[in-house]
C-alpha cells in the first residue's frame, strides 16, 4: 500500500484530575496503544510538550487543564491490507470492497496505514467515510469526496437498507430470527469499550438473521441491520449464543481481546480464534443516489476466507 506520508501531531486537553498524575502515567492510561514505558520514550525524545513547553522527565506532574501535545508521526503502524478495489465511483463518491485489515479512519496506532489515507493518496483529495465499518470487517465501504456529499449519502443510507454475512459458531437455527434487544456499555467486561445487547440497554436495536447454510461446527448467516448502532450486529449474534468466528471481543472468549492488546496476534492466539480476523463481511448496500434517485445496488463477493473456511469444516464436519 503506498500512501502519503502526513506529520501527525495529537493535542489534548487534559481534564480535571482527582489527584496529580505523571506525565507517563497519564498518557498510557489516556492513550492506550502505546504501554507506559513506550510514552517514557516519547517523552525523553522530546515529543510531548505541555502548553507549548517540551518536557523531557516522564515524572512531571499534571494538575489538569494543560495542553499536551505529542509528535506522533515517526510511530510504526501496524501492517495492513491495501489490497481494495472499487466497486462504483462517481464525481459525488467511490465504493470499495474493503479488506479484512483496514482501519477505516485513524485510530490508536494508525494514521498513515487506514483506508481514508489510502484513497486520498489514490485521487489527490481528501475523503469522507459515509458509515462506520470496523477495521476487521471486510465489505462495502463508501467514501464521498466532499462534506455535503457525505451528508446526502448519509441521509440516503438511513432510508436504504444493508446487508451482512457472518460466519458463526454453531448450527444456526433454520428460520428467521429477530433480535430487538437494545444495546448499553457491558458493565461486566473487562474490556472498557465492550458494548453488551439486554433489555436493560439504552440504545434501541434490531436485526435480523437468516441461515444460509450449515458445515460441520459452523453456519453462514446473512445479517440485516435495521438499526445502526455501534458494535450491533457482532452484539446481538453473542446475545443468541451464536458468536462469530474470529471475534476476538465478541467471540466465545473476551480474554482473547485482551490477549491480542497485549501480544498481537500470536499462533496461539489465532488457534483459539480458529480464523485470525472477525469473519463479518458488509455484502450489499441499496439506496437511493443523493442526485439521479437511481436505486444503487452494491455489492461485494464473498472473501475467499470465508468460502475455504466453509469448505474446509464440511470436511472435518
Amino acid at each position: 500500500m503506498s500512501t502519503m506520508t502526513r506529520k501527525r501531531i495529537i493535542k489534548s486537553i487534559v481534564p480535571t484530575l482527582q489527584s496529580d498524575e505523571q506525565l507517563d502515567s497519564y498518557c498510557a492510561h489516556r492513550f492506550t496503544y502505546l504501554t507506559q514505558d513506550e510514552w517514557k520514550k516519547e517523552i525523553y525524545s522530546g515529543k510531548v510538550s505541555l502548553d507549548g513547553v517540551i518536557f523531557l522527565d516522564p515524572a512531571t506532574m499534571l494538575k489538569g487543564s494543560e495542553m499536551l501535545a505529542w509528535d506522533g508521526s515517526g510511530i510504526v503502524e501496524p501492517a495492513v491490507d491495501g489490497s481494495i478495489t472499487i466497486l462504483y465511483e462517481d464525481e459525488l463518491f467511490v465504493a470499495v470492497n474493503k479488506t479484512g485489515n483496514l482501519p477505516v479512519h485513524p485510530s490508536g496506532r494508525y494514521f498513515n496505514n487506514t483506508l481514508v489515507a489510502l484513497l486520498a493518496s489514490r485521487y489527490g483529495r481528501k475523503v469522507y467515510p459515509v458509515h462506520r465499518i470496523d477495521r476487521e470487517t471486510s465489505g462495502v465501504m463508501l467514501l464521498a469526496f466532499d462534506g455535503k456529499s457525505a451528508g446526502e449519502l448519509s441521509k440516503a443510507l438511513l432510508k436504504g437498507s444493508k446487508e451482512y454475512l457472518a460466519l458463526v459458531h454453531g448450527n444456526f437455527p433454520d428460520d428467521e430470527l429477530t433480535v430487538d434487544l437494545p444495546l448499553g456499555p457491558d458493565i461486566d467486561s473487562a474490556v472498557r469499550k465492550k458494548r453488551k445487547a439486554w433489555p436493560g440497554g439504552k440504545e434501541l436495536a434490531t436485526t435480523r438473521f437468516m441461515k444460509v447454510l450449515h458445515s460441520g461446527d459452523i453456519s453462514l448467516v446473512r445479517c440485516f441491520p435495521e438499526t445502526g448502532r455501534l458494535h450491533q450486529i457482532r452484539a446481538h449474534l453473542l446475545s443468541t449464543g451464536y458468536p462469530i468466528v474470529g471475534d476476538k471481543l465478541y467471540g466465545r472468549d473476551e480474554t482473547a481481546f485482551l490477549t491480542f492488546i497485549k501480544h498481537g496476534l500470536t499462533a496461539a492466539l489465532e488457534k483459539r480464534l480458529v480464523l485470525p480476523r472477525c469473519a463479518l463481511h458488509a455484502a450489499r448496500i441499496i439506496f437511493l443516489h443523493p442526485e439521479s434517485k437511481k436505486e444503487m445496488i452494491i455489492r461485494a463477493p464473498l472473501p475467499g476466507m470465508f468460502s475455504s473456511f466453509i469448505v474446509s469444516r464440511r470436511v472435518k464436519g
